[in-house]
């Protein structure tokens, strides 16, 4: 009987790894993501209303960026994407708790998206779609062939 059952269990143990490896089909996530446009010239949109979801943010400038959502209790970010190339997309964080929170572009922190969840209520209109009129100010210096560029130095004395 034993013999038997050996080849059925292994015939089982194959088809489960089998369908493990099988891509599923639609939308396996529970809720929506929203999409952040990053590039030189900051965030579009600045200010992202979303409830309690996934948020990813793409590259649309000519440079690679990097975003962070800083921590407030040690060096290392809560999230981070790494660079991001010219047109690459990051992965997406799961805003799972109310409140306000900023990301920053990790280059040039004076660029930063709020991103607002609902605190009293379980879900609000989501206000969150990049402008597709925007376009961001163009970086000093280009184009122009007689901009000097100098770097800054601390004088610690």
């Amino acid at each position: 009987m034993r013999k038997r059952l050996v080849p059925i269990a292994a015939l089982v143990v194959v088809v489960a790894m089998v369908w493990a490896q099988v891509p599923m089909r639609g939308n396996a996530q529970g809720y929506t993501t929203q999409t952040v446009e990053v590039s030189e010239g900051g965030f579009n949109p600045k200010t992202c209303q979303m409830n309690r979801e996934y948020i990813r943010f793409k590259n649309v400038g000519s440079t690679p960026r990097r975003v962070i959502l800083p921590s407030q209790i040690g060096p290392a970010p809560i999230f981070d994407t790494g660079y991001l190339e010219p047109g690459e997309t990051s992965i997406s964080f799961t805003m799972q708790y109310p409140g306000t929170f900023r990301f920053y572009d990790a280059d040039n922190e004076s660029n930063f998206v709020t991103v607002r969840t609902p605190v009293f209520t379980p879900t609000w209109t989501v206000i969150c779609t990049p402008d597709p009129a925007y376009t961001p100010p163009p970086p000093i210096c280009r184009g122009n062939p007689h901009c000097l560029r100098m770097p800054i130095v601390a004088l610690d004395g």
